[in-house]
């Protein structure tokens, strides 16, 4: 479907062909499903960001495992091969990797040495290291940072274990600071830059970051000839394109490296750069030191939302949908670009096999999803409504009530035209169809203990 939201995507290219300032901050927001994604694609599209000269990097929270992994984001962000014009056996980020490898070495030494800790203290402690947040020391102690979903324990065991995982690394060997050597010796054996990891992981790594893209843009410095791997891109590769997308997702390991540590050593690199985050928050809404430290850089901020009538049947009229089927398919989307895109998309494929289509629709729609999400969302659409009562049909009494909290936290499959917390009528139906596809006994199976109250528990 082509987009309709002509006007932004014109101003968002306007800005990628000439941003106004060394950094240009861009946000696009709206509620999960409203098509941030699709309308960055529509935007890059008409823009051609290569043929403006500029290194597109992107990272977003498509693979779930990696989202509270602050080295496994960066090598999605920074690759270790680039589209054309770069050479593609060239690794544009060798001092990236330098400081990633330093961070691995740590990790590896506190994961021994914890061995005889508490289990919920030892993965709660690798997760804060893995997250790169101990190994800052401006950074605020807080749970927020970690993926309680991705660690395999409890809210609850994270809230009685975390002081005693933080406290525990003040305690560990491999993150004291060095200072055996004397200071020539220490620097020529890379003892200091590995108390710079300890100490200042986001520091570092920006630092690298920033002599890696100065490097792949412009050449090198002659003060850094000594890190020289790789010759620039090509003349016609200038600047930088950086995409965040599914901020919400990616901020606990994010966002404290990028406001204070990558962002203020963009704004006087020596190329120009446009940073592009998609969120379903506005920026100025975001935590207060956005405002406080990044405001100065915004350059545009985009508000998406669900087309209403009059939009969505502009769009169902282009694609030659028929006039009859127009208004059932605006109530069954509920305007939201993402779902008519899939309707249409499907409408559009005669002759083609259906169940294809269905696996493609539950593959889209679960993307954002970890495994376990994955199997969760799966049995909640066999539900009317969700709530702790229903859920305990479907679920082990352990997982409902995370189950609740995690279906009230997902906007792009919850209804929210519902009086009740319900999936979106299209998605549901499109699932469960899948479903009887996919597995049919187990189908029928779940289909009768979501209708049956007296067998509250009982799947497993």
């Amino acid at each position: 479907m082509e987009t309709v939201h002509r006007s932004e995507v014109a101003q968002l290219t306007e800005v990628l062909r000439r941003p106004p300032t060394q950094l240009s901050i861009v946000g696009v927001s709206g509620p999960g499903g409203v098509g941030k994604s699709y309308f960055i694609d529509d935007a890059l599209t008409a823009a051609d960001p290569a043929a403006l000269g500029l290194l597109r990097l992107r990272v977003d929270g498509a693979n779930r495992e990696s989202i509270g992994d602050f080295f496994a984001l960066l090598e999605q962000l920074m690759p270790r091969s680039l589209e054309a014009p770069a050479r593609a056996e060239a690794d544009y980020f060798p001092q990236v990797r330098r400081v990633a490898a330093a961070h691995r070495g740590l990790v590896d030494a506190v994961a021994e040495d914890l061995a005889p800790a508490r289990d919920e203290v030892k993965k709660i402690a690798l997760a804060l290291l893995r997250a790169g947040h101990r190994l800052n020391e401006s950074v605020p102690k807080s749970r927020g940072y970690l993926d309680v979903a991705a660690l395999g324990v409890s809210e609850a065991a994270v809230a009685a274990n975390f002081d005693a995982a933080w406290d525990v690394l003040d305690t560990l060997a491999p993150l004291r600071q060095s200072t055996r050597l004397p200071g020539p010796l220490r620097d020529l054996l890379g003892v200091t830059f590995q108390n710079r990891v300890r100490a200042d992981l986001y520091g570092v790594t920006a630092d690298a970051m920033l002599t890696d893209l100065a490097a792949a843009l412009r050449g090198y410095r002659p003060q850094d000839w000594h890190r020289v791997t790789h010759h620039p891109i090509g003349a016609t590769t200038n600047d930088l394109l950086l995409i965040v997308d599914d901020f919400e997702a990616l901020a606990p390991t994010l966002e404290e490296f990028l406001v204070g540590a990558l962002i203020p050593r963009l704004a006087r690199a020596s190329f120009k750069t446009v940073l592009l985050l998609a969120g379903r928050d506005d920026l100025d809404a975001m935590s207060p030191s956005w405002a406080q430290h990044c405001q100065r850089y915004v350059a545009l901020q985009v508000r998406l939302k669900p087309f209403d009538r009059a939009t969505a049947f502009e769009a169902l009229a282009k694609a030659e949908v028929p006039e009859a089927r127009r208004e059932a398919l605006y109530e069954a989307t509920q305007g939201f670009p993402y779902l008519l895109n899939l309707v249409l998309e499907e409408a559009g494929q005669e002759g083609a096999d259906s169940a294809l289509f269905l696996k493609k629709f539950h593959d889209r729609t679960t993307r954002w999803m970890t495994v376990e999400e994955r199997g969760w969302f799966v049995r909640v659409c066999y539900l009317d409504a969700v709530n702790e009562d229903t859920l305990a049909r479907l679920f082990p009494e352990a997982l409902v009530t995370r189950v609740q909290d995690w279906f009230e936290r997902e906007p792009s499959i919850r209804d929210p035209a519902a009086d009740a917390f319900r999936v979106r009528p299209l998605i549901r139906d499109k699932v469960l169809r899948y479903q009887a596809l996919r597995s049919p006994q187990k189908h029928r199976d779940l289909l009768a203990l979501a209708a049956a109250p007296g067998e509250e528990g009982a799947a497993r």
